[in-house]
């Protein structure tokens, strides 16, 4: 295993690789405020396993990459409302940014292709890279995602409040540890999450250092890039949508609407999976990740020349 931080469009991204580094890479790009370590080493393994060059890294505004520091003029809430309106919303940077650091990412690490898994905001940025960089990607999985539209149907309010209403005093270790299991509950659906694996979780998060205001960045960065529809129409790789169906957060409207819009896109509806990555459904993810990279075929070109 190796790890590192590279520079990606002018910022610092904290990276960690397993597997042969001749193999053909896969990076996994996660969501909302969530650090690289959200991704279940598990799930990492059976691709790692399998002879893929599996990397993962923090987005900027979480855990060892770099901070964005800008005042700003709107909350979560009026940027909800002016998104839903059609008006400009006020962000620090966009998911646009959010694909040049990825793609910046793969350029330090000398990758021509790769792979993309994205979960939630992850599989938002995916998407568009895909769209937007047909070039770069050979096979795209998004999870627990959407086409960030307006017409999507919303969170059920529980679990939006769970990620953007005021933040609750957190001081100490054990603190956070508990916030973090208390969000993980609501945005569950009805299968087990793994307590003690999420609770490891946030205590190598805190560990790794935490970013109170980057999950308000990151959702205005959301609001103000709108849909995504228009580049997932010219998406050409292999792609499946995997998507919970009882997730409370981004509802399986939101998958299916990505599948519809990406030509040839397979969907994938796992019942009693929430916004979350329960361990049962773990060996079944790691499964449809490599079928769909599978299909790629010869057409993966892992290093630049």
């Amino acid at each position: 295993m190796q790890s590192g931080t590279v520079s990606s469009n002018g910022i610092e991204l904290f990276y960690e690789s397993r597997g042969p580094e001749s193999g053909e890479p896969i990076v996994f790009v996660m969501g909302l405020s969530a650090q690289m370590v959200f991704w279940p080493d598990p799930l990492l393994d059976i691709l790692a396993e399998r002879g893929y060059r599996v990397i993962r890294f923090d987005n900027r505004d979480v855990g060892k990459s770099s901070r964005i520091r800008r005042r700003l003029k709107h909350g979560p809430l009026t940027a909800i409302m002016r998104g839903y309106l059609g008006l400009s919303v006020d962000a620090p940077y966009t998911l646009h940014d959010m694909v040049a650091d990825t793609l910046g990412l793969l350029d330090a690490l000398n990758i021509e292709r790769a792979h993309l898994v994205g979960a939630s905001m992850g599989g938002m940025i995916s998407q568009l890279m895909a769209g937007k960089h047909p070039e770069r990607v050979l096979s795209l999985t998004s999870i627990m995602s959407s086409t960030n539209g307006r017409l999507v149907p919303p969170p059920k309010p529980a679990a939006l409040k769970a990620l953007v209403a005021p933040r609750a005093k957190v001081e100490t270790e054990d603190e956070f540890v508990a916030f973090g299991l208390s969000m993980m509950a609501k945005l569950a659906g009805t299968l087990p999450q793994g307590t003690k694996e999420l609770e490891a979780m946030y205590r190598l998060c805190w560990e790794r250092g935490i970013n109170p205001l980057g999950i308000r960045n990151q959702f205005l960065g959301i609001v103000a890039t709108g849909a995504l529809t228009p580049w997932l129409k010219k998406i050409s790789c292999p792609t499946t949508v995997i998507h919970g169906g009882a997730d409370p957060l981004i509802r399986p409207a939101g998958g299916k609407a990505s599948a519809r819009a990406i030509p040839g896109a397979k969907l994938e509806i796992i019942p009693g999976m929430g916004h979350d990555f329960p361990p049962s459904v773990i060996d079944r993810m790691g499964s449809l990740i490599a079928d769909t990279a599978a299909k790629a075929g010869s057409t993966a070109q892992p290093v630049m020349a």
